[in-house]
């Protein structure tokens, strides 16, 4: 193989790189002041951007994961760092919807939360933006 030429694998989409990091702090941000649903919204301008960029699935997996709970797990890490009693919070939230009463549980399932909110957002934004495109006959969405 000639070093002009790049394979698949190692061609990165620059433009998916930093749309993903900033849609990570926003989620982010957006965590830190009660907007819940913002894992939703970055997952919809992903789907809606997919049909034109076309990205992977790896890359779009890897984009996912970013937005949903490694931007919300951040911000449970901070919180936590900053002596926030999330753990106490996570204990009496398990305890009052009958799971073992551990932190770790309640925290993995807000993050599955996240995840499910940004994989619900992906294929929201594709299937609106895929029915407009099939609608003016573009090949191939």
């Amino acid at each position: 193989m000639t070093p002009d030429r790049t394979t698949p694998a190692r061609k990165v989409d620059l433009g998916l790189v930093v749309g993903t990091a900033v849609g990570a702090a926003a989620v982010a941000v957006g965590a830190t002041v009660g907007l819940w649903f913002l894992p939703f919204v970055a997952g919809a301008v992903l789907g809606a951007v997919s049909p034109v960029r076309r990205p992977g699935f790896a890359a779009t997996a890897v984009a996912l994961l970013v937005l949903g709970p490694l931007a919300w797990g951040a911000v449970l890490f901070s919180a936590m760092a900053d002596g926030d009693t999330i753990g106490g919070t996570a204990r009496t939230v398990a305890a009052l919807a009958g799971l073992p009463a551990a932190p770790a549980v309640t925290i993995a399932l807000t993050l599955v939360v996240a995840l499910l909110q940004v994989v619900a957002g992906a294929l929201s934004g594709r299937s609106v933006v895929g029915l407009g495109l099939t609608r003016r006959g573009v090949p191939g969405s």
